[in-house]
């Protein structure tokens, strides 16, 4: 195995990606280390293998946001926002929204489950929705399930389209509520929801001391399955993966908008 050289420092694209949230590293052929360390261990190398060098310079521990800019949090960085739009300290202990100071985005915070639908306001972490969007340029073909038969949202009243627990719905409701203060909210992209993704940690893997209520299944995206236009991707905060989900499935969701300081402070 040849040496490995220590990564380059981040280009402008790259310091809005966060990392992945490993802090522990592998040996090798096998075992993982509780903190970012790695050797080969020549007793468990198969016959003829004369593996040498350093294994750990490409490790994702070894590298990164967490490694080259020291700002915590195993890589990302948040900050509380309170239902103004405004920010709040670290301790805070009560906060609406929360800001990605890596990728800029601003994002919706749910209160607490009691594995009921919508007893808890709009932003009940129990409550589940079909995937819609009437946006031909961004729906991939189809516009998803309306969802006008279930209760599974505040608010759901069969006589009122405005109440259906479906994605195009509820962003409608939060934008007009204007939560933390603003009106812009969307369901997330692919890219954007695995960006909350943190792989040092499972069940659920996002940081909880900033999402809390998170639950362990999937959260829509807004993206399409190409050439599946019954289904999106939606990401499973359990371990942190994304798959094709079919839009007439019931599943959570949490807005996003784009964030900029300028504008906030």
């Amino acid at each position: 195995m040849a040496a490995c050289t220590k990564q380059p420092p981040l280009t402008e694209s790259q310091r809005k990606l966060n990392d992945t949230g490993i802090t522990w590293g592998g040996n090798y052929p096998k075992d993982i280390n509780k903190d970012c360390t790695a050797v080969i261990d020549v007793q468990k190398l198969p016959e003829g293998d004369l593996a040498s060098g350093d294994i750990l310079a490409q490790q994702d521990c070894s590298g990164g946001r967490d490694t080259l800019y020291g700002d915590g949090n195993n890589g990302f960085h948040y900050t509380k926002i309170d239902a103004n739009g405004k920010s709040l300290s670290k301790g805070a202990k009560q906060w609406q929204c929360v800001v990605d100071e890596v990728s800029q985005l601003m994002w919706e915070v749910k209160v607490p489950s009691d594995e009921q639908y919508g007893n808890s306001g709009p932003h009940d972490s129990d409550d589940r929705f079909t995937w819609y969007s009437g946006v031909s340029a961004a729906n991939g073909g189809a516009v998803g399930e309306w969802n006008q038969k279930y209760n599974q949202c505040d608010g759901y009243d069969k006589n009122q389209p405005a109440t259906f627990c479906n994605t195009g719905e509820y962003v409608a409701r939060v934008n007009k509520a204007g939560l933390c203060g603003h009106g812009d909210w969307r369901v997330p992209t692919r890219p954007e929801l695995e960006s909350l993704v943190n792989f040092g940690v499972s069940r659920p893997a996002i940081d909880m001391k900033f999402f809390p209520n998170t639950q362990l299944d999937f959260y829509w995206s807004s993206s399409p399955v190409v050439d599946q236009p019954s289904s999106a991707w939606g990401v499973s905060f359990q371990f942190g993966f994304s798959a094709p989900l079919q839009r007439n499935n019931s599943r959570f969701v949490r807005l996003v908008r784009t964030y900029t300081r300028d504008v906030q402070e």
